[in-house]
């Protein structure tokens, strides 16, 4: 061997060191499997005292009193305050909610008080048990029949990754479900940094045999949430 060559097996390790440079170090880890990503987002929304909502829908018609969409906030075990946009009739009105130790209260437009009511009468089931470890949304990416990852996506300033699936339609909380026999497609974002479920996206018959779809997304992990219920 001429004085000065390095052998061949130094010289590919080189080259493969200064490769590896040139793309920033060490390679990116691999992407969780859906099944894990799932399984953080569950843990990281069951450990949360609070979170906060905004419900959006895409194509929700039918007769009687339909849920388009809202905002507030939820805290355990089971309080709720906010706002829901309810369609009935070809109308649109605000309605002001707040729930909490099993009551639920309304205060319709133009209305100076709350009434206590229940849920159903609008269609939907309490949306205070959205953050339940047994019967919410966090029960509801457990049942997310193969799950597969399906890229990213950027909500804001966060890149999420997306799982996509089906769950049975009888598995969805709160919402209405016109044929909850019928599987819903859902899309869940999570935020990998965090584990927590940012978005949530669900499209299936729920207000018609028509499918429409809810879209759920959820920030403010853990803040302060205060509800006053009415006196009585």
């Amino acid at each position: 061997m001429t004085r000065g060559m390095k052998p061949l097996g130094v010289l590919a390790a080189a080259v493969l060191a200064l490769a590896a440079a040139g793309c920033g170090g060490s390679p990116a880890p691999a992407p969780a499997s859906a099944h894990a990503l799932l399984l953080d987002a569950k843990a990281s929304l069951d450990r949360s005292s609070s979170v906060h909502f905004v419900l959006t829908s895409q194509g929700a018609t039918g007769s009687g009193t339909i849920i388009a969409g809202g905002s507030g906030d939820i805290a355990r075990p089971d309080q709720l305050q906010g706002q829901f946009s309810v369609e009935q009739s070809g109308f649109t009105a605000s309605v002001s909610v707040v729930a909490g130790s099993g009551r639920f209260y309304v205060k319709l437009p133009f209305a100076t008080s709350y009434t206590a009511t229940n849920p159903t009468s609008f269609g939907i089931g309490n949306p205070a048990q959205l953050i339940s470890p047994t019967n919410g949304l966090s029960s509801l990416l457990l049942a997310i029949t193969q799950p597969r990852l399906a890229g990213t996506t950027r909500i804001g300033r966060e890149v999420a990754d997306q799982v996509q699936g089906t769950v049975p339609g009888a598995s969805v909380p709160v919402l209405p479900d016109d044929n909850r026999a019928l599987p819903v497609s859902v899309v869940a974002d999570i935020i990998p940094s965090s584990h927590q479920l940012r978005r949530i996206t669900l499209q299936g018959p729920f207000t018609s045999a028509t499918p429409s779809s809810y879209t759920l997304l959820l920030t403010n992990y853990g803040e302060a949430v205060h509800v006053t219920l009415p006196a009585g």
